[in-house]
């Protein structure tokens, strides 16, 4: 008669995966409280000193009461094919406003029907002895038919 033995059980998992887990966990949360703990110490050593803030209003009174007339001097141009602006010409700026600097930007939408747009051009220049006119030159070739709006601003 022959004796037959059964196969020995396979042995059981280790738990060694479980406890790499465990500690890695355990190690992330005691470095992210040391950092934190750290971030508090810094910021309790922070020296602030006071300091002064100011806040104001004021009214600024324009220089020109009546406002101020544009034209535009346009001209045809092969390489666009059309007309583009080449001047920018102010009348009637008050003699008050002499001296200052005047700022215009040709706009690709009408100020007006509150639409956001872009500045195609801007020009400044200085308001001359006495007022009156003002003309300066546009750089490049802005299209007549792109320009829709235009804003000026004399400050000094």
């Amino acid at each position: 008669m022959s004796v037959t033995t059964a196969p020995a059980p396979a042995p059981a998992p280790a738990a060694a995966p479980r406890r790499n887990v465990r500690r890695k966990v355990v190690a992330l949360t005691v470095a992210g409280l040391g950092i934190a703990g750290l971030g508090l110490a810094s910021a309790a050593q922070l020296n602030l000193t006071a300091g002064a803030l100011g806040a104001g209003t004021t009214v600024v009174a324009s220089c020109d009461s009546n406002g101020v007339a544009v034209a535009f001097t346009n001209a045809f141009t092969t390489s666009v094919k059309g007309y583009t602006v080449s001047q920018v010409t102010l009348n009637d700026v008050a003699a008050g406003c002499q001296g200052q600097t005047i700022g215009i930007d040709l706009l690709n939408t009408d100020p007006t029907d509150g639409s956001t747009g872009a500045s195609v051009s801007h020009l400044t220049g200085t308001v001359p002895q006495g007022g009156g006119s003002v003309t300066l030159s546009v750089t490049g070739a802005v299209k007549a038919a792109d320009v829709k709006g235009v804003a000026v601003v004399i400050a000094g």
